[in-house]
């Protein structure tokens, strides 16, 4: 499947998603990378696999039990990359450092 600006555009209009132009210059790429990961699914040998049928309940979940947290201060110490109080992520689908 071809993935361009135009066909992003298509997309995005028909999610009623207004996009500018350096979005769909910043965008194309990354759904180039998520459709190419999921097409690799289509590689994957299930023969002999039987789909999934067996949803969990929520009544066979473990009960929360709040217990000790970090504060926001513990978990961004150690996180390379920092926003507003949050960890930037970065990888194959969000982009290099310099992208962003």
């Amino acid at each position: 499947m071809k993935i361009d600006i135009p066909f992003l555009k298509h997309i995005a209009e028909l999610s009623r998603i207004r996009l500018t132009e350096k979005e769909l210059e910043k965008f194309t790429p990354q759904m180039k990378t998520i459709l190419t990961s999921a097409e690799e699914l289509q590689d994957v040998n299930t023969n002999g696999k039987n789909p999934m049928k067996k949803h969990v309940s929520f009544s066979d979940l473990r009960k929360d039990k709040p217990g000790d947290c970090l504060t926001q201060e513990e978990v961004l110490k150690n996180a390379n990359y920092k926003e507003l109080g949050c960890i930037k992520v970065y990888g194959k689908v969000f982009g290099d450092i310099e992208e962003s």
